[in-house]
């Protein structure tokens, strides 16, 4: 009896053992996304799917393709240069990561205080904005292409050297900057906006030319109008933001039951998701299998083939 007790505890722990999905370092937009796929997976898939913090979600993607880091969350863009190895991958190309799913389009904006009197992107010449973001390979893109939008370039600029998001957004809140990047509808953003007395996002022009400036620098990147939303702060009237896929993915040794158990947990936690992170509301479960032109893992697109999901 105590060998069959002791054997049902080692099994007992050995489902119990918790798997890991690398985000950005705690208080991030990204770890608050990474919580929010944790419940799911915890509610709906029974398991214990716990973020792991870096720098930047791109540090963490050479330990998931290692294999010791299970997950990892991820901007498309990021996701292409990892996967091909290209821009900052260059040489350092990860053959071993696979795609699990599509999870919400990350819509951000170049923000400002709602006192500022920084009202439009010709407002921005000659003001301090973040730059370098060396463990961050999307901060400067994101910059450019919203300068770019706007008319403008570094150059009309003055940079201000930070590391990453979390070390741009507690510049911002600490006023050695004049606009960061606002990722809309997510803890982080809602806590910079009470800190520094509300948030005005700078209008983007939409037109065919505008959005073509955008895709020479960020060529995944979309540009979308959001209307007043109360779960969503500091979008007070009709906003051209920009836009861009968040992914989940994995390595290609990744246990099979365990990916179809994440991709289960997310196809029908929605509603979970969004009680953590407004922004999740933009998360279908109908369209969670992006074409990116990357490969998925095999368990993911066993579950895709089943529900009869197209690109």
């Amino acid at each position: 009896m105590a060998a069959v007790l002791s054997t049902v505890l080692m099994v007992q722990e050995v489902r119990a053992e918790p798997v890991t999905i690398a985000s950005a370092a705690q208080g991030s937009s990204t770890y608050n996304i990474a919580l929010a796929v944790a419940r799911a997976a915890s509610e709906i898939g029974g398991l214990d799917l716990r973020p792991q913090p870096y720098k930047s979600t791109s540090q963490g993607a050479a330990f998931v393709d290692s294999g010791e880091v299970d997950f990892g969350l991820e901007n498309a863009y990021a996701m292409r240069e990892a996967m091909l190895g290209l821009g900052r991958f260059e040489g350092q190309k990860m053959d071993n990561l696979r795609l699990v799913s599509r999870l919400q389009p990350l819509r951000m904006a170049l923000a400002v205080r709602k006192d500022s009197r920084i009202r439009g992107f010709d407002d921005l010449k000659g003001k301090r904005l973040p730059a370098g973001f060396r463990a961050a390979v999307t901060g400067e893109i994101l910059i450019s292409a919203f300068l770019a939008n706007g008319g403008l370039s570094y150059g009309d600029v003055e940079k201000v050297p930070v590391n990453d998001f979390t070390a741009m957004a507690d510049a911002f809140a600490a006023g050695q900057i004049d606009a960061y990047i606002f990722v809309i509808g997510t803890p982080r953003d809602e806590q910079v906006s009470r800190t520094v007395g509300g948030l005005f996002p700078l209008p983007l022009h939409d037109d065919e030319a505008a959005l073509a400036k955008v895709r020479k620098i960020l060529p995944v990147g979309s540009l979308v109008r959001l209307q007043p939303d109360p779960t969503l702060g500091d979008i007070e009237q009709e906003t051209v933001v920009l836009e861009y896929d968040f992914l989940v993915y994995t390595h290609a040794g990744a246990d099979e039951a365990t990916v179809r158990k994440v991709v289960e947990s997310l196809y029908g936690g929605k509603d979970l998701m969004v009680q953590s992170v407004a922004s999740m509301a933009w998360f279908d479960p109908t369209r969670m299998n992006a074409d990116l032109g990357l490969p998925y893992h095999p368990a993911a697109e066993a579950f895709f083939r089943e529900k009869g999901l197209s690109n």
